[in-house]
């Protein structure tokens, strides 16, 4: 018999799936790398754990629902284009440009969820939204300078909408699919992606330094494992909208190991605009139901 979680236990594992995201940009900082190699190996890691790990714990004559797993391996299309665009989008603009227009993220999660009428968002999630966006806005405003291209600013904007589309795909997959055989087909879908992407463009995908392999590993399971799988675990129980909003919290996050870790100066901006985030994550923790 199927015993549900805890309540507050959905949340636990979101908060440590946070954090675990919230090191990504401090391994791409780190890994001397193309933007699409590290997302390239992000998931191809990623996928030589899950795939043994969903094989070992296969059970014969279950039932696969077929339009689940299209649903999953459609999922890690978007998800594929989301790592893709937006690490790109560096390349093309400031950080601070590029964290303000990814993590517009729950705005297209809010709107799919009134256009579709699934998950309907409450007054509550809208206004959760506005302060996360408004916290994201302070915080890059330091960075919208002569460095922000068109070509970045719509990389980042398209990397927000294919993580929009991916969290409201994986809520939907999940809803018949297991969570290992889900995560299983969305990160080989996305690795085959980025896999063809690397190939075809060219880019330089071996080769690295021993530092650099070491950097892809850790991002592999602590960011892409344990956040990303943190999240697609937690939207079996929470709102896509919520979920998205929490995803707010990452330039926070990054920003402080950033200050930690790496010496940044924690500016004004980042730690008023943090304060606005965090308020939309509270707002909606309020809110939130299972």
């Amino acid at each position: 018999m199927h015993v549900p979680p805890a309540r507050f236990l959905p949340l636990v594992v979101l908060a440590v799936a946070l954090a675990g995201v919230s090191f990504g940009s401090i391994f791409v900082r780190l890994a001397a790398a193309p933007a699409m190699a590290i997302a390239l190996w992000r998931m191809t890691l990623a996928s030589a754990v899950v795939v043994p790990a969903a094989l070992a714990t296969r059970r014969r004559g279950a039932h696969k629902p077929w339009r689940e797993q299209v649903l999953a391996a459609a999922a890690g299309g978007l998800l594929a284009l989301h790592f893709g665009s937006w690490m790109t989008s560096l390349q093309f603009t400031s950080v601070a440009s590029s964290v303000l227009l990814v993590n517009t993220a729950p705005v297209f999660v809010a709107l799919l969820s009134w256009l579709t009428g699934r998950d309907r968002p409450t007054v509550r999630i809208w206004a959760a939204v506005a302060l996360a966006s408004a916290g994201a806005a302070v915080i890059a405003s330091g960075g919208m300078d002569d460095r922000t291209s068109l070509m970045g600013a719509l990389l980042a904007l398209g990397g927000a909408v294919a993580m929009a589309g991916y969290l409201m795909l994986a809520r939907e997959a999940q809803r018949r699919l297991a969570y290992l055989p889900y995560v299983t087909v969305a990160y080989v879908t996305a690795a085959l992606v980025l896999w063809a992407a690397v190939l075809v463009s060219g880019t330089q995908w071996h080769g690295f330094s021993q530092q650099t392999w070491a950097v892809l590993v850790a991002m592999a399971l602590v960011s892409q494992l344990v956040g990303h799988g943190g999240y697609n675990w937690s939207l079996r129980h929470l709102q896509p909208a919520f979920v998205s909003i929490a995803l707010t919290g990452e330039p926070v996050l990054a920003s402080v190991l950033a200050w930690w870790l790496l010496d940044e100066p924690l500016g004004a901006r980042t730690m008023g605009g943090g304060l606005l985030v965090l308020g939309g994550i509270l707002v909606a923790t309020g809110g939130s139901r299972r």
